[in-house]
């Protein structure tokens, strides 16, 4: 895999680094416990909601990749699952 030339890039790939393994499982928490929320492109936690809140949906991109997708660097087919999946990564911390 070549390196991004583009210092946003390389940002980005920074961020999904360093998100790797941080994701709560929502399915593995007990009944009734708030529901954690990710960006869809580097895996930046972006919102924790009530279980069953409805009101207001979580954001599905932090302002960074929020950015990015605006500005065109990147398309919003580009992923955290799939370029964990490229790069053979798991993306919950292995439990215990």
């Amino acid at each position: 895999m070549t390196p991004p030339s583009d210092p946003k890039l390389t940002e980005l790939e920074g961020r999904r680094e360093f998100n790797v393994g941080k994701q709560v499982q929502n399915d593995r928490l007990p009944a009734g416990s708030a529901m954690y929320y990710y960006c869809e492109c580097c895996g930046a936690h972006t919102a924790t909601k009530p279980e069953g809140w409805w009101q207001d949906p979580p954001p599905k991109f932090c302002a960074d990749c929020k950015d990015l997708h605006k500005d065109g660097v990147i398309p919003y087919s580009d992923t955290y699952a799939d370029w964990l999946s490229a790069n053979g990564k798991e993306r919950y911390a292995a439990s215990g």
